[in-house]
């Protein structure tokens, strides 16, 4: 493998063999003292050369883009047992069910598979209640639930105390308990503000 690495090089203006090179056939390292008959019975052997510099940034970017993607899945199914966690817990009554989307849904899904429960009046809206210490909780809730659903809801999942007196808040203005979503100017991806004392 020298020797062809030599000729290799004779054919350029730098001194490949100076690069430190690293040789890869088939997405597997080749060193320089290989033998050909250790690479295995070809007529031709398709060999990349990369100076080593090459070589270690994008070892690099691809240990940084594994990363990545494994952080994004660690989050990913973080959120997801949070999500079911919050639906378990969910008090679910007739006309105001209250869903948390999971995210996981294709785009074109009909409501039905978003988990709503057959018959369910109204729309699906997309909320995110933000609580004073900043923690957002993201909700899937039709027009026809109440907000002192939501409040209900929320206090389960935030653990708070059942006595708790939690108010929300939409655009600063303050949200009647006993008004529906769609008596109010909600719409997806608006986010409610929670207070408590």
């Amino acid at each position: 493998m020298e020797k062809a690495l030599q000729t290799f090089s004779d054919h350029f203006s730098i001194n490949v063999v100076a690069t430190d090179p690293v040789l890869m056939m088939n997405s597997m390292r080749v060193f320089q003292t290989s033998i050909m008959a250790s690479l295995g019975i070809r007529p031709v052997y398709y060999v990349t050369v990369y100076p080593r510099s090459v070589f270690n940034r994008e070892r690099e970017r691809e240990a940084l883009e594994r990363a990545r993607r494994t952080m994004e899945q660690e989050q990913a199914q973080r959120d997801l047992e949070m999500a079911r966690t919050l639906q378990r817990s969910a008090d679910v009554t007739a006309g105001q069910t209250l869903l948390i989307d999971d995210g996981f849904h294709d785009a074109d899904d009909s409501q039905q598979g978003l988990g709503a429960l057959p018959g369910d009046a109204g729309k699906s809206v997309r909320i995110k209640v933000r609580d004073k210490s900043g923690k957002d909780t993201l909700l899937l809730v039709t027009t026809a639930t109440t907000v002192q659903a939501i409040i209900d809801n929320y206090v389960n999942m935030a653990g708070l105390s059942a006595k708790t007196a939690v108010t929300l808040e939409f655009d600063d203005e303050r949200l009647d308990p006993s008004s529906t979503i769609g008596d109010t100017e909600i719409e997806d991806d608006d986010m409610l503000t929670a207070y408590w004392r």
